[in-house]
């Protein structure tokens, strides 16, 4: 498993794209984008949570130039992803996306 996930800087906030945690974990991009959407109906549900605080929306333009979803993750939505992961693969990612946010946090 390739564990060097890309931690991006956007409006001052660090994030990561669902696809490559969907391809770190070992997971289609289509079924990790089905479980953040059902993260989202719970959060959307409490009044006190906020998701852009976890996940934020967005597209990619496809080879063939069709606009697909993806995520954006902060570092709190890469907390929400890998708790709910158990065995080797989780704890992979856990240790992947620690490493860079704390990183990039040194860094700014």
């Amino acid at each position: 498993m390739e564990n060097n996930l890309q931690v991006i800087e956007q409006n001052g906030q660090l994030l990561v794209d669902s696809r490559e945690v969907a391809e770190m974990v070992d997971k289609r991009h289509a079924d990790l984008v089905r479980s953040i959407e059902s993260y989202l109906v719970v959060i959307g549900q409490n009044a006190k949570l906020r998701s852009d605080n976890f996940f934020i929306e967005s597209t990619y333009q496809a080879g063939t130039g069709k606009l697909y979803k993806h995520y954006l993750l902060t570092k709190q939505g890469c907390e929400m992803v890998a708790n709910k992961m158990t065995g080797e693969k989780g704890v992979l990612f856990t240790t992947a996306y620690v490493t860079q946010f704390n990183e990039m946090e040194q860094n700014l």
